[in-house]
C-alpha cells in the first residue's frame, strides 16, 4: 500500500516516495501537510493538488550514525500543527476527537525507518500514556526502551515494514529520557544529555581512527555555565592531590563504574572522572593517551593517566574515554561544613576564618581548605 494510516483519532499517515508522488492518493486521503524525512521538493510535482500543501523537508540519510535526534522537535511540531493547528500537546484523547485539523503524511524513501522514527517521536510526545509513560507530574512505569518498542509496534500494526535502524532506536530512547523536548525547534540542542551524547559520538569517532577528538567538553566548565555549581564544587567528597592537597575533582564529576561501589571491589585502585578544565593543557596536546599531573604550579606530581580509547580497570570494568586518578596518589576527603543548606564553599570558609582573626598560611589557597 502506498500509504498507511496510523491507529488513533488523528489523520496521520506514513509512506514512501511512491505514496507522495501520486496526486490521486494525496487527494483521496485529504492530505494537507507533508513531512519529507529525506531531501525532497514538491515543486517538481506539477499537479494542482500539491499547491496548497504545507511541506517540510529534513535531509537525512538512513544510517545508524546520522543525528536525527536534533531534528525531532521541528518534525514533531510540524506534525502537531498539521493535525491540530497549534504546537502544544494536550492531555487525553477526547480533546483530539474534537480538533478540526488536517491530515499529515510523513514519508521517506521506503516508509520504513526515517519516517517511522519521526512518527514514533510524535506519538511518544503526544500520547505518552499509550506507551506507559507520564507527562509532568504524572509518572509512568515503562522504561525508555520499553516505551519506544511499544510505540514502534503501534506503528507496525498498520505499517508492518516499520523498522527504524538501530541508531535511530537509540536516539528515540534518549528522546524519551530527555522528556521529549519539543517546546521549540532547537529544544534538543539545549539539553545536556544531548550535548553529552553528541560529545560521546565525537570521542568514539576520533578514537576509532586513532586520534584525539577535535573538541573537548570540560564538565566543570559546563556545570558553571549552567550555574548548577561552582567549578569543582558540590558533592559529598573531594579528591585531592596527596602531595599538595590541591582539589582535583568532586563527587559530581566522578564517573561511577562497576568496581567502585561494589563491596567486593572496594580496593579498586582507580577513580575515574570526567574531563576537567585543569587537564586542558595536557588534553589539548592532541595525544591519544598520556599522564595526568597535578596542576598546582609548585607540585606537578603524577596523579593518573588518560586514554581517549579507554582502558580496562584492574577491577574488570572497561571505561571509555578514561580519565583515571590513581587511588595511591590522591586522598578522598569528606566535604566539611555540610549543614541544612549544604556544604560551605571555600570562599565562605576563608571569610569565617578571617572574621575569627585566623590567617591562612603563606601560599595556602582557600580552595585547598
Amino acid at each position: 500500500m502506498a500509504l498507511n494510516r496510523i491507529n488513533g483519532p488523528e489523520e496521520l499517515f506514513v509512506g514512501g516516495i511512491f505514496g507522495v508522488n501520486r496526486p490521486r492518493v494525496i487527494n483521496e486521503h485529504k492530505i494537507t501537510h507533508v513531512l519529507s524525512v529525506i531531501k525532497y521538493s514538491l515543486d517538481t510535482l506539477e499537479d494542482e493538488v500539491y499547491r496548497p500543501l504545507q511541506h517540510l523537508s529534513v535531509d537525512i540519510d538512513d544510517m545508524d550514525d546520522q543525528d536525527i535526534l536534533v531534528h525531532l522537535p521541528k518534525m514533531v511540531r510540524f506534525i502537531q500543527r498539521g493535525l491540530h493547528g497549534h504546537d502544544q500537546a494536550d492531555d487525553g484523547e477526547q480533546q483530539q476527537e474534537t480538533d478540526k485539523g488536517g491530515a499529515v503524511l510523513v514519508h521517506c524513501a521506503m516508509g520504513k525507518s526515517r519516517s517511522v522514527t519521526a512518527i514514533v517521536a510524535y506519538l511518544l510526545w503526544k500520547h505518552p500514556h499509550r506507551f506507559g509513560l507520564g507527562r509532568g507530574d504524572k509518572g509512568g512505569d515503562a522504561s525508555a526502551k520499553e516505551a519506544v518498542a511499544k510505540a514502534v509496534q503501534w506503528v507496525r500494526e498498520t505499517r508492518p515494514i516499520a523498522e527504524p535502524n538501530d541508531g535511530f532506536m537509540e536516539q528515540l530512547e534518549l528522546w524519551v529520557e530527555m522528556g521529549c523536548p519539543a517546546g521549540s525547534d532547537d529544544a534538543v540542542e539545549k539539553e545536556v544529555k544531548y550535548q553529552r551524547w553528541l560529545y560521546k559520538k565525537e570521542v568514539e569517532t576520533a578514537a576509532a581512527v586513532g586520534r584525539a577528538p577535535d573538541w573537548i567538553r570540560f564538565e566543570d566548565e559546563e556545570a558553571e555555565k549552567k550555574e548548577k555549581q561552582e567549578e569543582g564544587g558540590g558533592g559529598a567528597f573531594e579528591l585531592r592531590c596527596k602531595k599538595c592537597r590541591r582539589r582535583l575533582a568532586t563527587e559530581p564529576f566522578v564517573v561511577p563504574h562497576q568496581g567502585r561501589g561494589n563491596k567486593e571491589k572496594d580496593d579498586c585502585p582507580h577513580y575515574f572522572v570526567e574531563a576537567l578544565s585543569w587537564m586542558r593543557d595536557t588534553l589539548e596536546l592532541g595525544e591519544l593517551e598520556g599522564r595526568l599531573s597535578c596542576p598546582h604550579p609548585k607540585c606537578g606530581s603524577s596523579v593518573g593517566r588518560y586514554s581517549w580509547r579507554g582502558f580496562k580497570c584492574s577491577c574488570g570494568d572497561w571505561v571509555a574515554p578514561a580519565f583515571s586518578l590513581q587511588q595511591s596518589k590522591v586522598d578522598k576527603v569528606t566535604v566539611m561544613g555540610r549543614g541544612q543548606n549544604g556544604p560551605a564553599g571555600a570562599s565562605e570558609i576563608a571569610s569565617r576564618m578571617a572574621a575569627l582573626g585566623i590567617r591562612m598560611p603563606p601560599g595556602q589557597r582557600a580552595e585547598n581548605l
